[in-house]
């Protein structure tokens, strides 16, 4: 099925494998590629991914008679054959030693976003990146997976080797200053596990006063890196929220792919891909987290069920206040330095709201807001004093009033984990617990417990969604 998946991406067009007969699938993929102007060679590249090149070889020479191409009239890439034989070789004496998911996400963020088939080994993605155009200063994708390997494996002289096999290449080919330069950069921009494979989702008002919202979506494939790519936006109401994200979820199927690869140790499993919403303040007391998707013929699913569902604060995304953004900065710092701080709202708090917002902005250790429902006015306008006070991690019940008993659930999510960068993967467990209990109990909190976890240090860039927007509005009628 991911062969389908990945020669539709590259012929812009579905290929929907039954998956039945393999006769069947072979006619489709055949029709399929054929159908789109150079198509057969885009065929030929899966095959020799997925397959080999003896079975490359023997689709091409059956091709031959059709479509009057041979693989001598195909330029040649800066690879010779020897060096993608030599470059083979190594990367299959180092196999076992360097995780595939682990180099196929890094390759992503090297190449800036480009999006890469999930599911390769490392031999099988070095085929494909032979396929791709050179970067701006003269390397080739092949080559900078080499030099990620390299990086990845476990055994020094694997690692020797793969760096060695990359240096020569960049020699010969005059390229060794950009290889530098590239490693220097490399080693800047280190590795943060904190950051996450994600989903963001904006939900704007329509500007054209109807009940139409806006819905701009932003995929960050690769963990470890943040750069988010755009997506497709889609304009439909509150309700059509779910189908919209569902939609949005099977376009980037790399989020829930089965490849819960190991780390380097081989003891940890990759957690789930974050869902995020940007949410105007009416709407961040609407339930997101509950939100149905359905994966084939099943029923429909809460979402939270899959995927790490958090809020974000849409006006705090879109402000230009460099003292907002510098708060926001700060008390993030501060809850990764001293942990979780609560400054609590309840009910009685609504009599006396300027007292509160005083003792938060006053009191900058404070971290985190545990509060009732910001579904009225005295609890809303408390949220948006923590949003602007810089607050990044709020939770409460959306049902209303967030009694002690369940604030205490919340209080022991919070000494469940060693560093607040925990705390996300323990509220999605909390979710889970609840939708897999069917009992009453404290646990069942988490089907209605909100949770704001709004990272300065992971922002999204609407520029590009606004320019168009701006662009439609200027389009003559």
């Amino acid at each position: 099925m991911q062969f389908g998946v990945v020669l539709g991406e590259h012929l812009n067009r579905p290929v929907d494998l039954r998956g039945v007969r393999l006769r069947d699938d072979a006619i489709l993929l055949a029709r399929a590629s054929l159908s789109v102007a150079g198509g057969e060679r885009v065929l030929l590249l899966v095959v020799r991914v997925y397959e080999g090149p003896t079975a490359a070889g023997e689709l091409e020479r059956l091709f031959a008679p059709v479509v009057g191409t041979s693989a001598s009239e195909v330029p040649s890439g800066p690879l010779s054959s020897e060096d993608e034989r030599d470059a083979r070789t190594l990367l299959d004496s180092a196999k076992g030693e360097v995780p595939a998911l682990r180099l196929r996400d890094e390759l992503v963020g090297e190449l800036n976003g480009v999006d890469l088939p999930m599911g390769l080994s490392p031999e099988q993605l070095f085929t494909y990146a032979v396929e791709l155009n050179v970067q701006s200063d003269g390397l080739p994708p092949a080559v900078l997976l080499v030099e990620h390997a390299a990086l990845l494996a476990e055994t020094t002289d694997r690692r020797t080797d793969l760096a060695d096999w990359a240096r020569e290449w960049a020699r010969r080919a005059g390229l060794s200053d950009a290889l530098e330069r590239r490693r220097v950069r490399r080693a800047a921009a280190a590795y943060n596990p904190g950051i996450p494979r994600c989903l963001v989702v904006a939900v704007e008002p329509a500007r054209d006063g109807s009940d139409e919202i806006v819905v701009r979506p932003w995929l960050n494939t690769a963990p470890g890196r943040w750069n988010p790519q755009p997506g497709e936006p889609e304009t439909t109401t509150i309700d059509g929220l779910g189908p919209a994200v569902e939609r949005t979820l099977r376009q980037g199927a790399w989020l829930w792919t089965a490849q819960q690869e190991s780390s380097l140790t081989g003891r940890e499993q990759a957690p789930p891909p974050y869902v995020e919403f940007v949410l105007p303040y009416d709407l961040l007391n609407h339930d997101v987290s509950g939100l149905k998707f359905r994966t084939g013929d099943g029923r429909p699913l809460p979402l939270a069920l899959k995927y790490a569902v958090h809020l974000r604060s849409l006006e705090r995304m879109r402000t230009a206040d460099v003292r907002i953004r510098q708060q926001w900065l700060a008390r993030w710092r501060a809850l990764s330095e001293q942990g979780v701080v609560v400054h609590g709202w309840r009910e009685p708090d609504a009599d006396r709201l300027d007292e509160w917002e005083t003792v938060l902005a006053g009191e900058s250790r404070h971290t985190a807001v545990v509060m009732d429902a910001p579904g009225s006015a005295s609890p809303l306008a408390a949220l948006k004093a923590a949003i602007a006070e810089g607050i990044g991690l709020a939770l409460w019940d959306r049902r209303g009033v967030f009694i002690e008993e369940r604030r205490e659930v919340v209080t022991a999510v919070f000494a469940s984990v060693p560093t607040p960068t925990q705390i996300p993967l323990a509220i999605h467990r909390l979710r889970l617990r609840a939708e897999l209990n069917n009992t009453d109990g404290p646990h069942l909190l988490g089907r209605h417990i909100a949770f704001f976890w709004d990272d300065p240090n992971r922002l999204v860039d609407f520029h590009d969604f606004d320019q168009d927007d701006l662009a439609s509005e200027e389009a003559p009628a």
